[in-house]
Order: C-alpha cells, then structure tokens, then sequence
C-alpha cells in the first residue's frame, strides 16, 4: 500500500467533494422550501473543505478514501429518502437541482466527456473497474457498468436505487447541457455518449 498520495487519489476526493456540493445543495432547498428544519438538515452536510493532503491518513489511503465514498453515498441516500418519505412529489424538484448542480461542471467531445464523467462522479474506488469501455469513435463512446456499487446505499436507509438513478442521470444531463452529447442506456449496463 502507498503511503504517497498520487493524482489518483486527488480527483477520488474531488468526486467526493462534488457529491458534497449536491449534497449542501439539496439540503439548502430543502430549507428554502420549508420541507424539514435547516439544523435537522446540517446532520447530512459536511462541511470538511480542507485539501485531501490535510486530512488524509496517509498510512491507509485506500482505507480512508473508501470510508470517505460510502460516508458521502449513504448520507446523500439518507437524505434524499428522508425528504421523499410521504412525498414523491418533491422527486421533481431534486431532479431539477441535480441538472443544475450537475450544468456548471464540464465541456469537452465525447471522449474528453467521459472522461470528465469517470473522474467527477462517485463509482466506488477506481481499482473496483465500474465503468468498462467498450468502443469510441470521433462521436461516441460506449462503456458497460459492470457493478453496481450504489444500491445498498439507498436499501439500507429503506429508498429506492432508482431514486439514485434518477437524480444521477440529471446530474449528468446537466453537466452535458452546454454540449450537444447526451448518454442513452435501455438496461443501465450499457450506455452510449453521443451526440443528440
């Protein structure tokens, strides 16, 4: 195991960062909208926003970031189930704040996308391979998810993965709105970026 931190581990707590940032996000509409008391919200944020070298148990990296992965998916499960409990109206109103979250982040061609896609959003630890390519052209680029690392998140606080799937995929049209890509999948195994 290192006990150096590399690139690797940097853009890891970056993806766990932007998590982060929906997760303040949601919690500040969910505020704004009078749907639970901000103090009861401030449970599910963090507000760590020091540099990873600064906070890192560098004699465990992959432990720590690994902690780090499941503490920022299963707050982020906690809280999107709590506030849907009774009220899957409100699905609508998180989408949309995903697609916003997710519409400042990143402009680039295909490969360039997913790329950007890969390194900014949370799939486990890159040694657990989620994402597989499987071809690219000038215009596309087509990958399988060969795990499913996000579910039991959502199970264990009694949510929906779907829920997840949901928001996710806003989060990513959003961050593909300034594009004229977009990501398509008919089974949620194999996706395509592509132009729309």
């Amino acid at each position: 195991m290192s006990m150096f931190l590399a690139p690797i581990h940097f853009m890891v707590y970056g993806k766990n960062q932007l998590q982060e940032q929906l997760i303040a996000e949601i919690a500040k509409r969910a505020a704004a909208e009078g749907w639970a008391e901000a103090s009861a919200l401030d449970a599910y944020c963090s507000r760590e926003d020091r540099p990873l070298d600064a906070i890192i148990d560098v004699s465990n990296i992959h432990g720590w970031l690994s902690k780090s992965i499941a503490d920022v998916e299963h707050r982020l499960a906690a809280l999107v189930t709590e506030l849907l409990f009774g009220h899957p109206e409100r699905l609508a109103v998180l989408e949309e704040l995903a697609y916003e979250v997710g519409r400042d982040q990143a402009d680039a061609g295909a490969g360039e996308l997913f790329q950007y896609l890969t390194t900014h959003l949370v799939d486990g630890m890159p040694c657990d391979g989620v994402n597989m390519m499987r071809d690219q052209t000038a215009e596309t680029f087509r990958w399988d998810k060969t795990a499913d690392v996000h579910s039991h998140y959502w199970t264990e606080v009694e949510g929906s993965p779907a829920v997840y799937q949901a928001l996710r995929s806003r989060f990513v049209a959003g961050i593909l709105s300034s594009t004229d890509y977009e990501v398509r999948t008919a089974d949620g195994i194999s996706f395509v970026l592509q132009k729309a």
